[in-house]
């Protein structure tokens, strides 16, 4: 797997969405959100989703000069119509209007329907977390793909669910997980690479494991066809705490997709009508005789400081391990598999995009 240069990851992004159709300031959220979260490290939701997403414009589920709106405002809410366009812009006006809010109110909350996949949820946590707000980020997600526990067929989407919270002068302390095993662009990253998955991440209906990566992807992403299924957080068995990876789905599936509209999960023909939900805190407002963003930076160091299982391994705290990786990336580069190159190199050809990927030196 290659490297390559930071920079030329932001420009082929930019110049593939620009091929896709998107406009000036759709392409500059996008390519924001997917650069920053190539950064950090979560390779499944950056540049890896332009395939997705332009097969979703050529399907005609995205429409990519659509413009989200604030179709519905009251108090400390907003819901904003995603108009079908790409999720990050809906979901990154829906955490504005939320953190807008909660500097008035104390709290704010945005929630999106109509809308797409809208990469990693911890970029918008952490969006209230740079306006000194804690922020917590939710979204139903398109297609069959987690299989609830105890049941033989996929139902719930992956159902992420991301926290931030502020500490001034040093990096928030994030959490940014999906409520199934793994996210199913995490298994596309292993197809990509040609490599089997590590671990019982998947199953069929009949609980036996499946490993071929590839294939996975391929049945869950485009073939919808319900035989196999990400186990929920916890795993298949109630020892090992699939049920509660099941319940914090059912949770997320609610809070963002009944409250703004948006549609039940599983399988569609056609268009989804997948959700978000955005939850903006200002701690100023609580009153509390000690500074949040104090006992937030004690705690982390507290965690940090404790006694490791292995020496050679310091322990650390949620979030570290992501910006010590965009650190590292931004000195050395964005490790891409070469069957992705390969993929945007050819919607460079289809989109009359210009390739601008360069190995890092």
């Amino acid at each position: 797997m290659k490297r390559y240069a930071p920079d030329t990851v932001r420009a082929q992004i930019d110049s593939v969405l620009n091929g896709l159709g998107a406009d000036e300031s759709t392409r500059a959220i996008c390519t924001e959100v997917m650069y920053d979260t190539d950064l950090m490290g979560v390779d499944s939701h950056g540049i890896s989703m332009l395939p997705y997403y332009a097969s979703e414009i050529e399907n005609g589920n995205l429409l990519p000069t659509a413009q989200p709106e604030v179709a519905h405002a009251a108090g400390a809410v907003a819901r904003i119509d995603g108009m079908r366009a790409f999720g990050h812009t809906g979901a990154h006006l829906a955490m504005t209007k939320a953190i807008e809010a909660a500097k008035s109110f104390g709290v704010g909350i945005g929630v999106v329907n109509r809308t797409n996949h809208y990469g990693a949820a911890g970029y918008y946590a952490r969006m209230a977390a740079e306006a000194g707000l804690m922020g917590i980020s939710l979204c139903s997600t398109a297609n069959a793909l987690q299989i609830p526990h105890g049941a033989k067929y996929p139902l719930m989407g992956t159902n992420p669910i991301a926290f931030a919270a502020p500490v001034p002068g040093e990096d928030p302390v994030l959490v940014d997980m999906a409520t199934s095993v793994v996210p199913l662009n995490k298994v596309k990253v292993y197809g990509l690479k040609g490599e089997p998955l590590p671990a019982e991440w998947v199953a069929d209906p009949d609980g036996r494991p499946i490993y071929d990566a590839g294939e996975v992807y391929e049945r869950l992403e485009f073939g919808k066809d319900g035989g196999v299924g990400l186990l929920p957080l916890g795993g298949a068995t109630f020892f090992g705490g699939g049920h509660k990876g099941s319940a914090l789905a059912t949770m997320v599936q609610i809070l963002s997709a009944a409250l703004p509209g948006a549609g039940q999960p599983g399988n569609v023909d056609g268009y989804q009508d997948i959700g978000y939900f955005f939850l903006a805190i200002d701690p100023a407002f609580f009153g509390a005789p000690v500074d949040a963003s104090d006992y937030v930076r004690e705690l982390r160091e507290t965690i940090r400081g404790m006694e490791p299982t292995d020496p050679a391994a310091p322990v650390q705290a949620t979030g570290d391990r992501d910006f010590l990786t965009r650190a590292e990336r931004e000195a050395h580069g964005i490790p891409l598999a070469d069957a992705l190159v390969e993929k945007l190199r050819d919607l460079c050809t289809r989109f009359d995009a210009e390739f601008t990927l360069t190995e890092q030196q």
